[in-house]
């Protein structure tokens, strides 16, 4: 009889243990899940536009992509404009006088990066589409691997356009 209140008592306090146990590993992950939180309050992610539509066919795509691009700065939010796949040919030849709805998609660009706005080019889609260094617009920058591979690591937040 003995035996069994002992072991009747040894259960008790094992369950007892147990769900101390899980109660102190749910705070932890409530704390972990709050100081995440607090962190993103605090640093915001960067925002990346994956700009991949032609605007030479589509320059109403282009325009949403860089509009978005502004209001994120506008918001005081870092921007990078990726100029990736078509959107390369906003630095071809003739790209100065791309518009839609009487906005001209180069100087959008170019007040982007006066207001702090990054802007880089893909040099794989650039080759692709024969366009040099020297013909991107003053401020725009070809794209460098480690540089991406940095941006990634900081989960940015990437829309496609």
């Amino acid at each position: 009889m003995k035996t069994l209140q002992s072991f009747g008592a040894m259960c008790a306090l094992l369950l007892i243990f147990a769900s101390c146990e899980q109660q102190t590993k749910e705070l932890t992950d409530i704390t972990a899940v709050e100081t995440a939180d607090e962190k993103a309050m605090e640093a915001p992610a960067e925002v990346i536009i994956n700009l991949i539509s032609d605007p030479v066919e589509d320059p109403h795509s282009s325009l949403m992509g860089l509009h978005l691009a502004q209001n994120v700065r506008n918001n005081g939010q870092e921007v990078m404009v990726f100029l990736n796949v078509h959107g390369v040919k906003l630095m071809g030849p003739g790209a100065e006088t791309l518009e839609f709805h009487d906005e001209n998609l180069q100087q959008v660009l170019a007040d982007l990066i006066a207001d702090g706005g990054v802007v880089r080019a893909c040099p794989h889609c650039m080759m692709a589409h024969d366009i040099e260094a020297e013909n991107l617009l003053e401020g725009v920058q070809v794209m460098e691997n480690a540089l991406m591979m940095e941006k990634i690591k900081n989960n940015p937040t990437v829309f496609t356009y």
